[in-house]
């Protein structure tokens, strides 16, 4: 983004012996504001995702082996479902 805006200052306008009219400069803003718009929500999603990836993980250091507990609760109930096994389906 600084970049961009060091583009920008660099054109030099025709009145002041440069190569770019107030228009062209003017069309090169609008499309600079537009990639940084693009710089901002991309660190705004990867801001989020980042929190979000840190509350999973506090979440697991807690109780590390609560989702592998739950998902082997329920394949082991299909599976007795499917083969007709246990108290409940045999």
């Amino acid at each position: 983004m600084k970049q961009n805006s060091d583009m920008l200052k660099s054109c030099a306008l025709f009145e002041t012996g440069g190569n770019y009219s107030v228009d062209e400069v003017a069309w090169y803003k609008s499309q600079m504001d537009e990639i940084d718009k693009l710089f901002v929500d991309s660190k705004t999603k990867r801001k989020e995702a980042m929190v979000a990836v840190v509350a999973d993980m506090e979440k697991l250091k807690l109780n590390p082996a609560a989702e592998f507990k739950g998902a082997y609760s329920s394949s082991i109930l299909q599976l007795s479902a499917k083969e007709g096994l246990g108290k409940t389906f045999g």
